[in-house]
């Protein structure tokens, strides 16, 4: 007992005084929680890292392919509302051309990336979104979160142009200001290069 060092704590995932790092494996020099080389979290009970950090292009890319692909099919989808408000829909079909909207962008964005880890323009430039303490999935209302501040940061001048570029310079998971408030990070599919 004596020869312990302090910070060795009991491997049992079930103890509730076993604090929140000690769920990662340790690694000499490291700390907890992290893989040697990329210092990338690993998922609780394995040795695989989260995989290597996803590149600036392929983040951009990812984020302008969404955005027009989840576009398009909103516009076209709206089309018979859009001609019931020209029709004379008054505020009914506003209000149904409002709820498609958002509807329309809580399934694509958070949904997509909560239910499969990445959207279709993610899948597309081989980017996934994984939480930062566990190199695992987010859960919905972490994707929901990351999204809505996207969308607030987009109608804030200086905050929409400080979001996307955080991650030039953030060290160490280049995560933009919208993964810093959900504690995600943006990993580059298995089999993408960095």
């Amino acid at each position: 007992m004596a020869n312990q060092p302090h910070h060795a704590y009991p491997q049992h995932p079930a103890d509730p005084a076993q604090p929140p790092y000690a769920q990662f494996r340790q690694h000499p020099g490291q700390g907890y929680g992290y893989a040697p080389g990329y210092g990338m979290p690993i998922a609780p009970g394995t040795t695989e890292q989260a995989g290597q950090l996803a590149g600036l292009g392929a983040r951009l890319g990812a984020r302008l392919l969404d955005v027009i692909i989840w576009y398009a099919v909103y516009f076209i989808s709206a089309m018979p509302v859009m001609m019931w408000i020209d029709a004379g829909g008054g505020g009914t079909a506003r209000t149904v051309l409002f709820a498609w909207l958002a509807a329309s962008f809580v399934l694509y964005f958070p949904f997509a990336t909560w239910k499969f880890g990445s959207t279709l323009g993610k899948r597309v430039c081989g980017v996934r979104i994984v939480r930062l303490e566990t190199a695992q999935r987010v859960g919905f209302v972490r994707a929901l979160g990351r999204e809505l501040f996207w969308l607030f940061a987009f109608i804030v001048p200086v905050l929409s142009l400080l979001n996307p570029l955080w991650c030039c310079w953030d060290k160490p998971y280049r995560q933009c200001l919208h993964d810093k408030t959900a504690d995600t990070m943006a990993v580059a599919a298995p089999g993408r290069a960095r």
